[in-house]
């Protein structure tokens, strides 16, 4: 049986007056986005988001920093309140 995994994208898209085609790319579960120029880009572009994401290699093969958070892990957000999210 295979692993499937789904992933969903907003796009948003520029067309100037010339007819040029530009825009941002945002991965909905992470929030990273990412810009493109030109419509044949924008494949690439989400290949290149799924690929970012991919599962790490076994521990045995790859030594992680111990302050830097692994792929695919957000960093907290501050919450309402403050610049730093503590209370107001």
């Amino acid at each position: 049986m295979s692993h499937v995994t789904r992933a969903s994208f907003i796009v948003r898209v520029v067309r100037d007056r010339r007819g040029r085609v530009s825009g941002v790319i945002e991965r909905v579960a992470t929030g990273a986005k990412e810009a493109f120029m030109g419509p044949e880009v924008m494949g690439p572009v989400i290949v290149r988001m799924l690929r970012r994401d991919e599962p790490l290699p076994p521990a045995r093969s790859w030594s992680a920093s111990p302050r830097r958070p692994r792929r695919g892990v957000e960093s907290p957000r501050p919450g309402p309140g403050t610049a730093d999210g503590g209370s107001p």
